[in-house]
C-alpha cells in the first residue's frame, strides 16, 4: 500500500478517535439519574483510552510523513436537546 493511502486511512481513524472521545465526553457530563456516578468515571476512562489511541495515530501519521488530522470526523450520531 502507498504511504499516502496508508496515511489517509490513519487520519480517517484518526477523526473518528477525536469523534469518539467528543461523544464520550458529552455523555460522560449529559448523564443523570441515581447512581450515575460508576457510569460517568468509566465513560470518561473509556475517552481517556480513546486519547490513546488518537496518539497512537498521530505518532504513525507523522513517522510516515504525514500530517496528523486535527477535525473529528463528521457523524451522523446526533444529541438530543435533553439528556432525559
Amino acid at each position: 500500500m502507498a504511504d499516502k493511502k496508508l496515511i489517509d486511512l490513519l487520519n480517517k481513524a484518526l477523526s473518528m478517535e477525536y469523534q469518539a472521545i467528543i461523544q464520550y465526553r458529552t455523555h460522560a457530563e449529559l448523564i443523570v439519574g441515581e447512581d450515575y456516578e460508576p457510569i460517568k468515571a468509566r465513560l470518561l476512562e473509556t475517552a481517556a483510552d480513546e486519547e490513546k489511541h488518537a496518539e497512537r495515530l498521530r505518532v504513525r501519521i507523522s513517522m510516515l510523513g504525514g500530517i496528523p488530522e486535527t477535525v473529528p470526523r463528521r457523524s451522523e450520531y446526533r444529541m438530543t436537546s435533553s439528556p432525559c
